[in-house]
């Protein structure tokens, strides 16, 4: 979403590119997990007070969140502790702070330094409004994406955009679309895995409604940059169009290959 943190910028990411090729040449499909209900969400921490018109973002997105990590725990399982490593915050507004004085823009961010997802209250609950019945479907989806990040990082994704970028500055914006677009497709990959989502054709058509409103020629904005250094990530994302393409790859294959964004001059 909006303002997602680079924190491979300023910090290498664990794992490595080869790790990612190692691990997609394995097709997954819903038959692959083991759903291990949880009956907490680990890694979860709430800053300040919830108040009421938080109570159904908040709900969404931990039924989201335990079942995406409970999911990719089942797809990689040699990285399951590595994936259950990832926390979830809940702050009011996103702060420079979150990521080691990076701009946060409003989120949800993922920030690959401290592998934690950050939801903006404010924001996001903004965003559920809009989405209007689509809302719970377009957070859930959002939260794929974010955990879709976790995922790059152990596979060192956030090292190879660093790289990408130090060696083709002028095409900074691109590498970062397609890396943004990466991880749409990993999302699709886990709701083709889940079980409670998996068969939900009604799911899958709120996801489409809600990825034609949060594509970049809806949400706007440009990235800023301080001696090239990226500081939020708005008009980064893709196109609706682009970002429901990868979604639906993710979807269809359940692949993580398929979703090498890097590998194809057609986003």
């Amino acid at each position: 979403m909006r303002g997602i943190i680079f924190a491979a910028i300023v910090g290498a990411a664990a794992g490595s590119a080869a790790a990612w090729a190692e691990d997609s040449s394995k097709r997954f499909s819903g038959d692959n997990h083991v759903p291990a209900p949880m009956t907490a969400a680990a890694g979860i921490a709430a800053d300040g007070g919830t108040s009421s018109r938080d109570l159904r973002l908040r709900a969404v997105v931990f039924r989201a969140w335990e079942d995406a990590v409970t999911t990719w725990k089942g797809l990689i399982r040699a990285r399951a502790i590595e994936i259950d490593a990832v926390d979830l915050r809940f702050v009011d507004r996103l702060s420079p702070m979150n990521c080691y004085g990076l701009y946060a823009g409003e989120g949800p961010v993922y920030c690959s330094g401290n592998r934690t997802v950050f939801i903006g209250t404010e924001a996001a609950d903004r965003l559920l409004v809009k989405l209007g019945t689509h809302g719970g479907a377009g957070i859930t989806f959002l939260v794929g994406h974010e955990i879709g990040h976790h995922i790059q990082n152990l596979h060192g994704r956030f090292r190879f955009l660093k790289g990408m970028i130090r060696s083709d500055p002028d095409n900074m914006v691109d590498a970062i679309r397609r890396f943004e677009l990466e991880a749409d497709c990993l999302a699709g990959v886990w709701i083709r895995a889940s079980k409670s989502w998996s068969n939900s054709r009604r799911f899958k058509v709120d996801i489409m409604a809600a990825l034609k409103t949060i594509g970049d020629e809806s949400l706007g904005g440009r990235p800023s940059m301080d001696d090239r250094t990226p500081r939020r990530a708005a008009g980064v994302h893709g196109t609706s169009q682009q970002r429901t393409r990868w979604f639906m790859r993710g979807l269809e294959s359940g692949n993580l290959r398929a979703c090498n964004t890097f590998r194809t001059p057609d986003l």
